[in-house]
């Protein structure tokens, strides 16, 4: 009997298919057996470049922080704007609950007595967008938690077009970062990206600074 054109489709699928979400051993397995060697030998040649860079990019390295862990309820389709909390867990290498509940209470207490623009919008907004650490931590924020740990900020924002600080392990001092970009805040460890996603954009992002922990600042 005939095969119809689903059951076509579903048997090429299962030959010549292989969901990302597989076993890393039965990715690799299918992937050798391409007829196309050329192709498969691009596809190592941009792994081998994206996981070691040797042009001076960052390398990334997926990580949560711990909030996976923390036992704190994710977002809808695990989207929150925890990257303050996640960035600063990493590099100070502190629970992730025990940053994620100090940075509530300083937002709360910031957006109760706040006097600035962004206070002013929170209180107006309230609900828990207004004081949650999953809704974006604004520097006046977190900066001074930074600074009660003996953490040191130095600003590359001012720097003129061409010779700004770009998100670059050739760019960036070794050691333990906290970086700022524009909206985002990210851990950089011996010029490993540390986060959920690589944000350097190959290395073209600027910075607008970055934090150093108390032994290497100077």
């Amino acid at each position: 009997m005939a095969l119809t054109n689903a059951e076509k489709q579903a048997r090429w699928r299962k030959r010549n298919l292989v969901p990302l979400t597989a076993d890393a051993h039965e990715i690799a397995r299918r992937l050798a057996t391409l007829d196309d060697q050329v192709k498969l030998a691009l596809i190592v040649g941009l792994l081998n470049k994206q996981l070691n860079p040797k042009d001076g990019r960052c390398r990334w390295v997926k990580d949560d922080g711990g909030r996976r862990a923390s036992g704190i309820a994710r977002g809808h389709k695990d989207e929150v704007g925890d990257c303050v909390a996640r960035a600063i867990a990493i590099a100070t290498q502190k629970p992730y609950r025990e940053v994620h509940d100090a940075l509530t209470v300083a937002k709360v207490r910031y957006v109760a007595a706040g006097s600035d623009a962004w206070a002013r919008r929170d209180r107006h907004r309230g609900g828990v967008h207004a004081f949650h650490a999953d809704y974006g931590v604004m520097d006046a924020v977190y900066g001074p938690y930074l600074k009660g740990l003996g953490w040191r900020f130095t600003s590359t924002k001012e720097l003129p077009r061409g010779k700004g600080v770009h998100l670059r392990a050739d760019e960036l001092p070794g050691g333990r970062l906290i970086v700022r970009l524009r909206r985002h805040l990210v851990a950089v460890i011996d010029g490993v990206i540390h986060d959920t996603s690589d944000c350097s954009e190959e290395g073209r992002r600027r910075i607008q600074g970055y934090w150093t922990e108390p032994r290497s600042a100077a």
